[in-house]
């Protein structure tokens, strides 16, 4: 999976961060963040009687808007920044995405308001290229289960996601400070077959005009490939990745602690796919010697304080 982070305020500024991991860490390079600005009314009405009650800007909070498991581009990273096709947005008036800078027939700017997603599905083939969503060459052609799909490490093309879980929310906290929070877990019954750990994204920076809308999404596929039987973080159980910290401050680029969870092979059957995104406040602690896995030591731990959450559940289907 690659890893990256765009932010899109309305001053349209984009910031990149490239992320390879390593080991048997969260496999891949490459989650998206994505910002934008909506247009419309802000002002929202209740009644209750005949009573009416009006104010002026939505509850601060994160409102969730979609979460599917969705369809993925065929070739990874066709992009000239390495970025993936989609989701893609258009842009406002001030200029065109380079990314989709174009729709339509004739072909017209693909302004803000517009967006390019994945096709979402709720039944996923286990084997490769094989069954519904293949056919034609509908589908990327990977199968989902990473132990028979190509799939030999988290590095690049080592990796082969079957689909990119995708959650869509709006933000209206006017909280540019704390970090966002993310974690992923799907199972099948008791078993885990993927489990991304916490993801921190770090904070959304002063150039963010709220309220914005965000799409996080992440390549993926399920359980674990050859060579990485053995938990906990093994396969897409993630493990430690640019963490502990090095200094006792967001790093400025996306890191991970560690899943705890081992990975099994999915089954055929309802998997569910269950997650938390969170802004919160980090607090740092200082740890030395073995703690400090895979850096120098002193090394910095984080706990963090959640001040907000919101859960954005579903469900697929493997065959």
């Amino acid at each position: 999976m690659k890893m990256s982070r765009l932010l899109r305020s309305p001053a349209f500024l984009v910031i990149a961060a490239l992320l390879v991991c390593g080991g048997s860490s969260l496999a891949a390079d490459n989650s998206h963040r994505m910002t934008r600005v909506p247009q419309g009314a802000d002002t929202m009405a209740a009644s209750i009687g005949t009573e009416h009650h009006f104010q002026s800007t939505p509850r601060p909070d994160l409102y969730g808007l979609q979460s599917t498991f969705t369809q993925i581009n065929p070739t990874e990273g066709p992009n000239a920044d390495g970025s993936d096709l989609w989701p893609c947005f258009g842009y406002g008036a001030k200029g065109t995405n380079p990314d989709c800078p174009s729709i339509g027939s004739p072909s017209i700017p693909f302004r803000l308001g517009g967006v390019v997603l994945g096709f979402p599905q709720y039944v996923w083939m286990l084997a490769n290229n094989t069954g519904y969503g293949y056919h034609d060459n509908f589908g990327n052609g990977n199968g989902c289960d990473a132990f028979v799909n190509g799939t030999t490490g988290p590095f690049g093309a080592q990796y082969r996601p079957c689909g990119q879980i995708t959650t869509w929310y709006e933000d209206d906290t006017n909280d540019s400070t704390d970090d966002l929070l993310q974690r992923i877990v799907v199972r099948q019954g008791d078993r885990v077959i993927y489990d991304s750990g916490i993801v921190d994204y770090g904070p959304a920076g002063p150039s963010v005009n709220y309220p914005v809308s965000v799409i996080l999404n992440t390549d993926a596929n399920f359980g674990y490939w050859p060579g990485s039987t053995l938990g906990p973080n093994n396969g897409n159980c993630s493990a430690n990745l640019a963490y502990p910290l090095t200094a006792p401050a967001n790093p400025g680029k996306v890191y991970v602690a560690a899943s705890g969870s081992t990975c099994q092979r999915p089954t055929a059957g309802k998997a569910t796919v269950t997650t938390s995104t969170i802004l919160a406040t980090p607090y740092y602690r200082k740890a030395t010697g073995s703690a400090c896995t895979g850096g120098a030591s002193p090394c910095y731990t984080v706990e963090w304080a959640r001040n907000y959450e919101i859960h954005q559940d579903f469900d697929l289907f493997l065959e």
